[in-house]
């Protein structure tokens, strides 16, 4: 395939860095995806990596060989005589050549008065590299539990860390389920022994997670979805057990020597018509029989149907209901409040207003209660034919105005104001 053809041209092309992308995205800027803008952050080992695996096979592991056999020295900084002592397994064009892409990609760093030192970057990057030897015993979840231990413990965000975690807990419960559908008592077991492996991890993980800061929100928020699959998984766990028992009664357990030839020769001294009644007592029928149907009782019922006796439907005469009845409601009005709407309404014929002391105490102190409390509904539009009614529709305003509070008997003190036409003003 041409280099050209998926967009990433010539690799070693000086401009093909970090500005070129905007050729290859479909209308985005690089700045705005965000999985962009998290790969950035490794762009200071691309050289380093990029040491190592530019040309072929051969090239990387002289590489690597080269780099592994520098850290196993101890020795720093290294001399060029030391350098020569420890590559001694390499032709000297090709010793000088490593050499030097190792100190052109960031490994190595030369200084004429002390020698060859393993850079900083390039130490983490080999720290890094040596997990890629080999498979972990202990199962692929153990790097990435440990991996955000690490993070934390350097006060670094483990945000990408904690979502490869939570990729592998989800791609293992997707095999669970898969497992659960199979059916079959190897492959439960097998995941079974999976999960296992997964599970014993649980507490730690737990324990980790709840050490992320409260601070970086993201990173909680993934670390709850993974506290979310830790729950399923313990459930998915009593689901496999539950299936390989269901599946295990399905085989006949043999036990004290008894073998399966052994039934076989006992059954096959048997008469055949007592087996035969053996099995047809143990068979269930796989069809259900169809329903009988008799022409001649269905007949009889279809015609008793259609003769049977119907009752006609009773006419409804629909009239309209007759008018409400209008109650006197002068004769359920208390005279107190007949008396507080009469002085109203001579306000109203007056056009002028009157303080609240001279409306609202009156008689005894139940009766200057009741007025106090009907007091605020005037003027409140509220409809109907009641007290309230009258009241809001009574052209009148209640006003009151700050002052001190002014005795009035019956009442121990009464709120200074007036009450008056609603279009007389304050003055």
């Amino acid at each position: 395939m041409d280099a050209n053809v998926d967009g990433i041209a010539d690799e070693d092309a000086d401009d093909a860095g970090w500005d070129s992308l905007g050729e290859i995205l479909a209308g985005f800027q690089p700045n705005q995806v965000p999985s962009l803008l998290a790969a950035r952050e490794l762009e200071i080992a691309f050289p380093l990596l990029h040491a190592l695996t530019h040309g072929n096979l051969r090239a990387f592991l002289v590489r690597v060989a080269v780099l592994e056999a520098l850290v196993a020295d101890g020795r720093t900084p290294l001399r060029p005589a030391d350098i020569h002592e420890v590559l001694y397994w390499l032709k000297e064009p090709v010793r000088e050549t490593t050499i030097r892409r190792l100190r052109q990609q960031g490994w190595l760093t030369y200084e004429p008065d002390a020698g060859y030192r393993i850079t900083d970057h390039g130490r983490f990057a080999a720290i890094v590299l040596s997990f890629l030897r080999g498979h972990v015993r202990e199962g692929s979840l153990l790097p990435a539990v440990e991996g955000i231990d690490f993070m934390l413990r350097l006060g670094v965000d483990p945000v990408r860390q904690v979502m490869l975690l939570r990729a592998q807990l989800e791609d293992l419960r997707t095999q669970m389920e898969h497992a659960l559908g199979s059916h079959s008592e190897i492959v439960l077991r097998g995941a079974t022994s999976r999960l296992a492996q997964g599970l014993a991890l649980s507490e730690r993980i737990r324990a980790i997670l709840n050490r992320v800061p409260l601070e970086l929100i993201e990173t909680r928020r993934i670390a709850h979805e993974v506290h979310e699959l830790l729950s399923r998984l313990h459930g998915v766990g009593s689901d496999l057990h539950a299936a390989i028992t269901e599946v295990g009664r399905q085989y006949l357990r043999l036990v004290g020597g008894l073998t399966t030839t052994d039934i076989v020769m006992a059954l096959m001294k048997l008469p055949v018509t007592e087996l035969a009644a053996a099995g047809g007592r143990a068979l269930r029928p796989v069809v259900v029989p169809p329903m009988l149907i008799v022409p001649e009782v269905m007949a009889a019922e279809a015609e008793a149907y259609l003769v049977r006796e119907r009752e006609p439907p009773v006419d409804v005469n629909w009239t309209d209901p007759p008018p409400p009845e209008n109650a006197e409601t002068s004769a359920d009005t208390p005279p107190e409040v007949s008396a507080l709407l009469d002085d109203l309404d001579r306000l109203v014929d007056a056009r002028r207003h009157e303080p609240l002391a001279t409306i609202v105490p009156r008689g005894t102190a139940i009766e200057s209660l009741l007025r106090a409390s009907l007091t605020p509904l005037i003027g409140i539009e509220v409809g109907g034919e009641g007290v309230a009614g009258r009241l809001g529709a009574l052209p009148l305003r209640v006003k009151i105005e700050d002052g001190p509070l002014v005795v009035a008997p019956p009442l121990a003190e009464l709120s200074p104001g007036w009450i008056g036409p609603a279009e007389v003003d304050d003055g």
